[in-house]
């Protein structure tokens, strides 16, 4: 008996998609991070150096909540809109990522995310409380909430439940004072326009221990064929993938073969309304992958009870910036 290849039900396809999902799952907690990168922290903060003091994050005692919306693209076709939504006051904070897939990847897929991180916020930093992230796609479904102790450990609930390689990424300590993908977020927003992507950020989401590197790539002027994108001035970066514990071996020898390229990511500054300070968000993203390249367009901000800037419009940008 024979198949189509290109058949979605033939169970040699399920079976390649399954692996090909699974095994870019990296790429994915990667892109997380980047979607939700600086999404609510003025520019002007810092990350705390040995012997320093970072500044509140929040100096209006409470940082209204901004939303930003993404849409996704591969191939000329829409592949799936995502939200990202942050809130902050000078001792906690919540973000929360979720998104739908459409068009042709709806037919392949059929995916639905949702993630969500609470915390806390001090002068050494963002800590987590807690975690979940959760997808519905036409594998099934899988769900993952932890929660991270006062000692640094993490108690982690899944289903499916954690593979022996993840389970034991759990209990080699690698991820003892780590960030989940979202909070990781919150220590690139920390940094000022001028050190924007240079940090190094230990995560774990629950299965896997990895590091998110990120390298300034200069900077580069945007011009987009959709007026709705942005277009200016903004900072090119990549980000890098560097796994440290409960990666399959599967993953590792795929890629061996053939490395994942780094994402690529452009940002640039958009002034707060009425206020002076300015944040730092991710207006272009770039990921390839084995179904072929994605692109992430930032289509609308929202910031408080109003939009701040559609992407579309020229954000407050600093001549004297690489």
């Amino acid at each position: 008996m024979t198949h189509d290849l290109n058949d979605a039900t033939n169970p040699l396809w399920q079976r390649t998609a399954r692996r090909s999902v699974r095994s870019r799952l990296s790429t994915g907690a990667a892109a997380m991070v980047a979607l939700s990168l600086a999404v609510a922290m003025p520019t002007s903060a810092a990350t705390p150096e040995q012997g320093q003091t970072a500044p509140d994050p929040v100096s209006n005692g409470t940082a209204e909540p901004i939303t930003l919306v993404y849409e996704f693209y591969g191939a000329g076709f829409h592949l799936a809109t995502v939200e990202t939504k942050a809130t902050l006051t000078e001792d906690t904070y919540e973000i929360s990522t979720s998104g739908q897939s459409s068009g042709v990847a709806d037919s392949l897929l059929r995916a639905r995310f949702e993630s969500s991180a609470v915390g806390s916020l001090s002068s050494d930093g963002p800590t987590p409380t807690s975690f979940r992230n959760f997808s519905d796609t036409r594998f099934g479904l899988r769900e993952l909430e932890m929660t991270r102790d006062t000692d640094g450990t993490f108690d982690v609930t899944a289903e499916p439940e954690l593979e022996p390689n993840q389970a034991a990424a759990l209990r080699s300590g690698l991820a003892d004072g780590t960030v989940d993908p979202l909070t990781a977020s919150l220590y690139s927003a920390l940094r000022p326009a001028s050190t924007t992507c240079t940090e190094k950020v230990k995560v774990f989401d629950g299965r896997r221990v990895f590091t998110l590197a990120f390298s300034r790539k200069g900077s580069e002027e945007l011009t987009p064929v959709d007026d709705t994108y942005y277009s200016g001035t903004a900072i090119k970066c990549h980000l890098k993938y560097l796994p440290l514990a409960g990666q399959t071996r599967e993953w590792k020898l795929e890629q061996a073969r053939n490395p994942s390229p780094p994402v690529e990511l452009w940002m640039a500054e958009f002034q707060r309304p009425n206020d002076d300070s300015d944040v730092i968000i991710p207006v272009r993203m770039k990921i390839e992958s084995n179904w072929g390249t994605a692109m992430a367009h930032l289509t609308s901000v929202t910031m408080g009870n109003g939009p701040m800037k559609q992407a579309k419009l020229q954000p407050k940008i600093d001549a004297a910036a690489p």
